[in-house]
């Protein structure tokens, strides 16, 4: 009840979806602040246990955290899913670019209705797009579905400021990100969450062994790890 005292509701927020925006977003990419959070997203979840196989990347954008976990670690091999057909084709050019396209396969689809099987994935990852579906609730229960039972997991959103916070904190990230990105850092702090809204749905998902813990701007939903020495990928390399 305090909470919804001190913090606007949430709104909606839609994901970047025009050529100009994408645009904006790749190039801030290039920028210090966005470069050092994404590298440190990518280590913690190569660090979470899980030495090898599938990992899925939720709101994938354009690919970039998954490609530099496949560049780090060739064990991996990852599908990355996002509702963007522009993203997801930026995202293919940049895995040939690297020379990843056999290892990383990208796909439009819904995350709140994964066409993907049950229990397939050693890892989930997914960088500040929780936030953008008008229910979180079903992308996490999703998640819970297609992760293996002892995959590792790791989600970074926004964590959405006070009314007394928020105009500070939209200054803040447009000088990190840019000024074409300020449009797009507005939405999505005020569709962000709170600490309780995301222990509620994180409660109504499913998901176990989950830990929560925060930074200066988000909220860091992780779950350790083991590598499935049955996984597919290590079946694979028998007769490689």
């Amino acid at each position: 009840m305090f909470s919804r005292l001190t913090h606007p509701s949430r709104t909606e927020s839609s994901e970047l979806d025009t050529e100009e925006q994408i645009d904006a977003f790749i190039d801030s990419r290039a920028l210090v602040y966005p470069t050092k959070i994404e590298d440190e997203f990518v280590q913690r979840a190569l660090n979470l246990g899980v030495d090898g196989g599938m990992i899925l990347d939720v709101g994938t954008r354009v690919g970039l955290i998954l490609l530099k976990m496949l560049w780090q670690n060739e064990n991996f091999y990852a599908i990355g899913m996002d509702r963007s057909s522009m993203m997801i084709d930026r995202a293919r050019e940049t895995a040939a670019a690297w020379e990843l396209a056999e290892r990383a396969f990208f796909q439009v689809g819904d995350a709140r209705k994964m066409r993907l099987k049950t229990g397939y994935f050693d890892l989930v990852i997914s960088d500040s797009t929780l936030h953008v579906f008008d229910n979180p609730l079903s992308v996490l229960q999703e998640i819970n579905r297609v992760l293996k039972p002892r995959g590792g997991l790791l989600i970074r959103d926004l964590r959405r400021p006070s009314r007394l916070q928020m105009q500070r904190a939209i200054e803040a990230h447009t000088s990190r990100y840019g000024i074409r990105m300020r449009p797009h850092i507005e939405t999505a702090l005020r569709a962000g969450f709170t600490r309780n809204e995301i222990d509620r749905l994180l409660r109504d998902s499913g998901l176990e062994r989950i830990r929560v813990t925060e930074d200066e701007s988000h909220l860091i939903i992780e779950r350790t790890g083991e590598s499935d020495p049955n996984s597919w990928i290590k079946a694979r390399e028998q007769y490689l």
